[in-house]
């Protein structure tokens, strides 16, 4: 367990939350979510049909946009938590929340959504980490097919939901006893995927570093350069997801969804994706594994 001083994010997070729902700056969605088993594992299906008013657009549509504003420079002072990497990133809520707590990691200077992440993005996220009891999901969404909505480059935090040791994805990879620290796709999962299964006790901005540039560099070997990408990290593992489009037949997938956190803003989603499965529909936004086990 950590320290006392080492949580100190915990109470700051939940202040911060509580004051930013009081004053409005936080708006909190309701929402209903199933589970759906597949292949031995427990996916979660969330349903949001107030995100079906809101509207989806790349983050270059919103750059391009006359009047377009950074949220995130100057960010709203209401939803910040904490400076971290000496000034280097920011924590801030996510002002539009499904989830709560749902924290976001920016850079303090204004950098592009899709760059590679690097040494002080993983600095800043291990020091959010250390600072909270919950294990969270850290997820980032690079290029214009990955279900990025906004510009500034800004990795995402949640906590992991309850009952659940590791995310669906992750964990239905993880049954393939992946080595350590080792780039390693698994014929369980159907969509192409790059994971590398981390120490849990051992991690640092190096080490992590080190795991997505291995990753990436497998997965843009297969993929191309300019491919958009997911990466979803935990505790147990770092995986990364190419992807070919952002959304399939209404469904609009982003790095939770590839996680196997889906998000249906319709009835006619949720049908769908009950009716062809989770894997199936996370094969549509992906590419397919070419390792993947025979039906």
């Amino acid at each position: 367990m950590l320290p006392a001083a080492a949580r100190c994010l915990d109470s700051a997070v939940h202040r911060r939350y509580a004051s930013a729902v009081a004053q409005g700056a936080l708006l909190f969605t309701e929402s209903t979510v199933t589970m759906r088993s597949e292949q031995g594992v427990a996916f979660e299906i969330r349903y949001v049909p107030a995100l079906a008013a809101k509207p989806s657009t790349s983050p270059g549509e919103k750059q391009r946009a006359r009047g377009f504003v950074n949220p995130f420079l100057p960010y709203d002072e209401r939803l910040h938590v904490a400076s971290l990497g000496g000034g280097s990133h920011h924590l801030l809520l996510n002002k539009y929340c499904v989830v709560p707590y749902h924290l976001l990691v920016t850079t303090a200077a204004f950098r592009q959504q899709g760059e590679r992440l690097d040494e002080s993005d993983f600095a800043a996220v291990l020091e959010a980490l250390d600072g909270l009891t919950r294990e969270h999901i850290v997820f980032y969404n690079s290029g214009e097919e990955s279900g990025a909505s906004q510009p500034h480059k800004h990795l995402q935090m949640l906590p992991i939901p309850d009952g659940m040791d590791a995310p669906p994805s992750t964990a239905l990879w993880l049954q393939s006893h992946p080595p350590l620290g080792q780039v390693h796709t698994a014929s369980l999962l159907p969509f192409a995927h790059f994971g590398v299964r981390l120490s849990n006790g051992r991690r640092s901005p190096s080490g992590l570093a080190a795991a997505y540039a291995a990753a990436l560099g497998e997965l843009t070997r297969a993929h191309g350069p300019a491919v958009s990408y997911n990466m979803v990290m935990t505790n147990s593992a770092m995986m990364l997801f190419p992807r070919r489009q952002s959304s399939w037949h209404g469904i609009s997938i982003n790095s939770l969804g590839l996680a196997g956190l889906v998000l249906c803003k319709t009835r006619e989603e949720q049908t769908l994706l009950d009716s062809v499965g989770v894997l199936h529909t996370l094969m549509q936004v992906g590419f397919p594994s070419p390792n993947r086990a025979a039906p």
